[in-house]
């Protein structure tokens, strides 16, 4: 069930204690396997996650989180810059007494900042699994992010929800789930706030190559192994510049481009995804 876990929050203050939002599974009984920490896109919350967490606590253990600025986590939002995820992160697995290296798995946003983590923490992390990240954008990734930008500014963050479906998931998910889609839309809306999701939009979205958090510049830098997965048909992390980017990593990393799936890989295939993911951190 989902909880509120006390952590220090000196963005807001020294000494001040802000709440995490957590779900987290202790896994089968006897499990000596490290737990898994799944970071989400940036619109996604612990709900988000509802499929596969039962299904992969069933292995191991598991421990999803709302990150500052999603969902109904508790933190100052006047700095949400990555450097704070790294330490929130810290924090957190301090406060729930998690002292060993961590599988890490992210997506997306969540995906940039188990990256940041990895290079940062190195000692924290074990394996580390990427999804919805490359080398870059590419052209039409940056218009995508200028328009979510533009679509904000309006202050409805249910627009922005329409817009970025469309954007993030792939044709053929759309076609066989149009009918829920309006759900979706009132899920995020519901789910998160805007003054949260604005935050992160206009502190976290850096695409400069010479950002010290863009992912050629942290991989270098990231000792864990790594799994890259990627949607074939993803706009916005585009699967063709998925090599330059495994190839960033000291002892490289093993890429896995899935067909006809696009961002929201651990959504349109599932199953697929999972098996990679349980494989790899085996």
């Amino acid at each position: 069930m989902p909880e509120f876990i006390d952590i220090l929050d000196p963005v807001a203050g020294a000494g001040m204690v802000g709440q995490v939002r957590v779900d987290r599974r202790p896994g089968p009984e006897g499990s000596t396997a490290p737990p898994l920490v799944i970071l989400g896109g940036m619109t996604q919350t612990l709900s988000s996650w509802g499929g596969q967490v039962r299904p992969l606590s069933g292995q191991r253990p598991v421990i999803v989180y709302e990150a500052r600025g999603q969902g109904q986590t508790r933190l100052d939002l006047s700095d949400v810059t990555p450097p704070v995820h790294v330490e929130d992160f810290e924090r957190l697995l301090d406060a729930l007494g998690v002292a060993g290296p961590v599988d890490l798995c992210g997506f997306s946003f969540g995906g940039r900042i188990a990256l940041a983590i990895a290079a940062e923490r190195p000692e924290r992390v074990r394996r580390l699994v990427l999804s919805g990240v490359s080398a870059g954008r590419g052209a039409l990734g940056r218009v995508i992010v200028r328009a979510w930008r533009e679509a904000l500014k309006t202050g409805d963050l249910e627009a922005l929800a329409w817009i970025s479906l469309g954007d993030t998931l792939g044709p053929r998910y759309l076609e066989a789930n149009e009918a829920v889609l309006a759900a979706f839309v009132t899920a995020t809306v519901q789910r998160n706030t805007y003054a949260g999701i604005s935050a992160l939009f206009t502190q976290t979205l850096n695409d400069a190559p010479d950002s010290p958090w863009a992912p050629l510049r942290l991989a270098p830098r990231v000792q864990a192994p790594t799994l890259l997965l990627a949607g074939a048909l993803d706009r916005l992390a585009p699967a063709g510049e998925l090599d330059a980017l495994a190839a960033a990593f000291p002892a490289g990393a093993r890429a896995e481009v899935l067909p006809d799936v696009g961002h929201t890989v651990a959504i349109e295939a599932a199953e697929r995804w999972r098996a990679l993911v349980l494989e790899f951190l085996a």
